[in-house]
């Protein structure tokens, strides 16, 4: 299957995801450009989205996790991902249900397309006073395989 996205129609869902960043959808669809009277897809089915992430000079993003497997492809810019610095080029990869970050805006800014095969509801945050419904990345991995609930300490 081949997928397309028109540059002028995705310019019309960029919209202000953060007090310092922009998201810009350009294929398919995720929490925040889908219309009210419109349900999600199932967990299960294919529904393949990118979309532009734009986020300002020194924007931090927390260690955060989703429920389905991803592709972030820097297209400019600089920043930090944990310990690794990254640029331009850069391609990151995480399982479903695998924690990642946090990701650090350089001087410049730094954007990225985040590609999915699936429906992503909300990103789950990982708190230190928490157990996240994490599932342990390993090098055979799937990303399919279920999570664990999360848990007060």
């Amino acid at each position: 299957m081949v997928l397309t996205a028109d540059s002028i129609l995705a310019r019309s869902t960029r919209r202000r995801q953060t007090s310092t960043g922009w998201n810009t959808t350009y294929i398919g669809a995720n929490r925040y450009p889908l219309p009210l009277d419109e349900k999600p897809p199932a967990d299960d089915a294919l529904h393949p989205m990118a979309f532009l992430v734009e986020k300002d000079p020194g924007a931090v993003t927390r260690p955060h996790f989703h429920q389905a497997d991803q592709f972030q492809v820097v297209v400019a810019g600089r920043g930090m991902l944990g310990d690794h610095e990254f640029s331009d080029g850069a391609v990151h990869y995480t399982d479903a249900y695998s924690a990642y970050g946090p990701i650090v805006a350089g001087k410049s800014g730094i954007w990225w397309f985040t590609l999915r095969n699936r429906w992503d509801p909300a990103p789950g945050i990982c708190r230190p006073s928490e157990r996240c419904l994490i599932r342990p990345a390993t090098a055979t991995s799937t990303g399919n395989s279920p999570p664990r609930q999360c848990q007060r300490r």
